[in-house]
C-alpha cells in the first residue's frame, strides 16, 4: 500500500491542479469528494504490476463520466508507467502543460515527477535514452532525464544531473528539490512597429501574436520583456515611435517597404531591425539591419542546391516585368559569378495561349519527322529558373514539359510559400523536379523551432513564417539587450558572434559589417501544399527520368484549434 503521507501529497497536488485551473479541471467543479476518490483509486493500483497500472491510468483518462481530477491524475499515472499508452499520454501531457500557467505547470510537475517514481529502473533507463535531443528538455522528458540521472541509469548521468539541474528548465524547480529560478533580472525592452489596421494588418497581427509568445516564453525562463506594438498602419505611428522611452533600443519592422525611411528616420537612436528584403546602399549596418529573406538569399539557396544536384548550367524563363527582372538579373550575376552558364529568355505576360510557343523557343524544341515524335528540349541548360507568381506555375512548366524540356529542374522564389498553402492542390508529378526557397519548415524539430510551437500551442495562432519571425525577432532582442549608449560597431562585432542561434524558422547571420545572410530551406511542391526538398530523390529522378514515381505527399499541417476547442472535441469524442 501507499504510506499515508504520499496519499496526502497526491491529494494535495490534485487540489493544487484544481484551484489553479488546469485546462481539464476549468472545465468541471471537482465533486466534494474527488479527492479521497482519487487517492482511493491510486491505493487500489499498488498491487498491480506498471503494465497493468499503465493500461488502467489509460482507460480512466479517458473515461468521460470521471472527474477532471481524476483523469488529469490517471494521464499523468498512465505516462509515468512502461507500455503502449506511454508516448501518447506524455504527448497529451506536453499539450496540457504548454497551455498551463506558470502555477498549473508547476502543479503537473510536481505531480510526474513524483509518479515516475513507480517506473522501475530498467523501464525508466531505456525512456531516458530514447528521448530526443529536441524533446529533452521540454516537459514531461525533462523530468524523464532529471529522474534518471539521479538513480544514476545513463553512462553519463553526473553530466547529466548537472545540466538538467537547471532551475530554468521547470515552472516549479523548488517542488523537484532544485533550487529557486533565479528571480528576473533587469527587464528588455523591445518595439514592434508593424500594421495591425490597414494594408497587411493581418501579416502583422501574426508577427505581433509570435512576438507575445516569446515574452511569455522567455518569462518562464526568468527574463522579463516589456514589449510594445505600435500600429504602422494608424496615423501618427511615427511619433509614437519617436516618443518610446529611451531604454527601448531594440526595434521591429515595418514589414512594408515603403514605410522604411519613415520608420527610419522616426527610429533615429535605437536598433531598427527591418523585416523588409533590402536596404538603401550604404545603410545596411549603419544605420539599420536586415531581419528578413532578401533576393541574394533566395539565389544562394537555390545555387547551392544545384551543386548538390551536380547543374552547372542554367536557363532564365521570365516575363518582363519590375520583379522579374530584378531577380533574373541577381540570378545571372551570382551564377556566372560561380562560373556557371547562363541562357535568357521571356515569354508574354498575361498570354497564356503564346506560352506553348514561346517555351519551346526558348528550349529549342525539335520534333522528328515521322508521325508522333516526342519534342525534344535541345538548349545545352540543365535548369531553368521562373522568377514569376505560383499562379502561373502550372501552364507555364506543362508548357516546357510538352516542348521537351521534363527532365529539367524548374527553380522558383519564395513569392511561392504564401501560395502553396493548406487549400494548394497541385499535380505532384509536373512538379516532381521543381523546387523554391523558403522561410518556415513546419517539420523542423531544432531546439528552437521545438520551442515555438510549445509556445503557440497554447495559443489560437498560425505557426507560419510570420509568427516565426516576431517569435526570432524578440529572442534575438532579449539576447542582445542593447542599453542606451550602444554604437553601430560594438552592435556589429556582437551580432557576428552569433548571440541568438536557435531559431524558430530559417536562421539568419551577421558578418562584421551588419549585413545579414539568411540560410533559406528548400521545398518542392506537393499534391496539398510544399513539402521540404528531396533532393537525393531528385537527384535519382534526373538520372532516370522517372517523374511518375512522385510519392503521395502528405497533406500540409491545418490551422490550430483554440485550446478550449481542443478540450470540447475531446469531451465530445469521449462521450460518444
Amino acid at each position: 500500500m501507499i504510506p499515508r503521507f504520499r496519499l496526502a501529497l497526491l491529494a494535495a497536488l490534485c487540489l493544487a491542479l484544481l484551484s489553479s485551473g488546469c485546462a481539464l479541471l476549468e472545465k468541471q467543479r471537482l465533486p466534494s469528494q474527488g479527492r479521497d476518490e482519487v487517492s482511493l483509486w491510486v491505493s487500489g493500483l499498488s498491487g498491480l504490476t506498471p503494465l497493468e497500472q499503465g493500461r488502467l491510468a489509460e482507460a480512466m483518462s479517458k473515461n468521460a463520466s470521471a472527474s477532471p481530477a481524476m483523469r488529469s491524475r490517471a494521464l499523468s499515472l498512465a505516462a509515468s508507467r512502461p507500455g503502449p499508452q506511454g508516448p501518447a499520454a506524455r504527448n497529451e501531457l506536453a499539450r496540457l502543460y504548454a497551455a498551463a500557467t506558470v502555477e498549473q505547470r508547476g502543479a503537473w510537475e510536481s505531480m510526474y515527477f513524483f509518479d515516475l517514481d513507480g517506473m522501475d529502473n530498467a523501464s525508466l533507463k531505456a525512456l531516458a535514452s530514447s528521448v530526443s535531443a529536441d524533446k529533452e528538455t521540454r516537459f514531461p522528458w525533462n523530468l524523464v532525464m532529471l529522474k534518471a540521472a539521479r538513480r544514476n541509469l545513463l553512462p553519463d548521468s553526473a553530466a547529466l544531473l548537472s545540466r538538467f539541474s537547471s532551475p530554468l528548465l521547470y515552472a516549479a524547480p523548488a517542488a523537484l528539490g532544485l533550487a529557486a529560478a533565479p528571480v528576473a533580472g533587469e527587464t528588455v525592452f523591445v518595439a514592434l512597429v508593424v500594421p495591425q489596421t490597414g494594408s497587411a494588418s493581418a501579416l502583422g497581427r501574426q508577427v505581433v501574436a509570435g512576438a507575445q509568445a516569446a515574452v511569455d516564453d522567455l518569462r518562464l525562463s526568468g527574463k522579463k520583456v516589456e514589449l510594445s506594438v505600435i500600429d504602422s498602419g494608424a496615423a501618427g505611428w511615427q511619433q509614437k515611435l519617436q516618443s518610446l522611452p529611451p531604454q527601448f533600443v531594440t526595434v521591429g519592422g515595418p514589414l512594408i517597404p515603403g514605410r522604411y525611411t519613415a520608420a527610419r528616420d522616426a527610429a533615429a537612436g535605437r536598433a531598427l531591425f527591418t523585416f523588409t528584403a533590402s536596404l538603401p546602399s550604404g545603410e545596411e549596418g549603419v544605420k539599420a539591419w536586415r531581419f528578413f529573406t532578401s533576393a541574394e538569399d533566395q539565389v544562394r539557396a537555390l545555387l547551392d542546391a544545384s551543386s548538390t544536384l551536380g547543374i552547372s548550367s542554367f536557363g532564365i524563363f521570365s516575363p518582363n516585368d519590375a520583379y522579374s527582372k530584378r531577380m533574373s538579373g541577381l540570378f545571372m550575376q551570382e551564377a556566372t559569378a560561380r562560373g556557371y552558364a547562363v541562357t535568357s529568355g521571356s515569354y508574354t505576360a498575361g498570354k497564356m495561349n503564346a506560352w506553348p510557343k514561346e517555351a519551346g523557343q526558348f528550349v529549342k524544341m525539335r520534333i522528328g519527322s515521322q508521325r508522333g515524335s516526342i519534342p525534344v528540349a535541345m538548349a545545352d541548360f540543365q535548369a531553368i529558373f521562373l522568377p514569376d507568381s505560383w499562379k502561373n506555375m502550372d501552364m507555364l512548366v506543362s508548357s516546357l514539359h510538352y516542348s521537351g524540356a521534363q527532365d529539367r529542374v524548374m527553380m522558383g522564389t519564395s513569392l511561392w510559400e504564401q501560395s502553396l498553402g493548406p487549400t494548394s492542390r497541385n499535380n505532384a508529378a509536373t512538379f516532381a523536379l521543381t523546387i523554391f526557397p523558403g522561410a518556415w519548415d513546419d517539420k523542423l524539430s531544432s531546439q528552437g523551432a521545438a520551442a515555438f510551437k510549445n509556445a503557440l500551442a497554447a495559443k489560437d495562432v498560425r505557426t507560419d513564417d510570420w509568427s516565426a519571425l516576431g517569435f526570432d525577432f524578440v529572442r534575438l532582442a532579449a539576447a542582445l539587450n542593447l542599453q542606451p549608449g550602444w554604437d553601430a560597431q560594438s552592435l556589429n562585432r556582437t551580432l557576428a558572434s552569433g548571440p541568438y542561434r536557435n531559431f524558430a524558422s530559417a536562421p539568419v547571420s551577421w558578418d562584421r559589417t551588419g549585413k545579414a545572410e539568411r540560410k533559406l530551406f528548400l521545398f518542392q511542391p506537393a499534391s496539398v501544399g510544399h513539402v521540404p526538398a528531396d533532393l537525393s530523390l531528385m537527384k535519382e529522378r534526373m538520372k532516370t527520368g522517372d517523374l511518375e514515381a512522385a510519392q503521395q505527399q502528405p497533406a500540409a499541417p491545418q490551422k490550430p484549434v483554440s485550446f478550449d476547442e481542443l478540450i470540447d472535441s475531446i469531451t465530445s469524442k469521449d462521450e460518444k
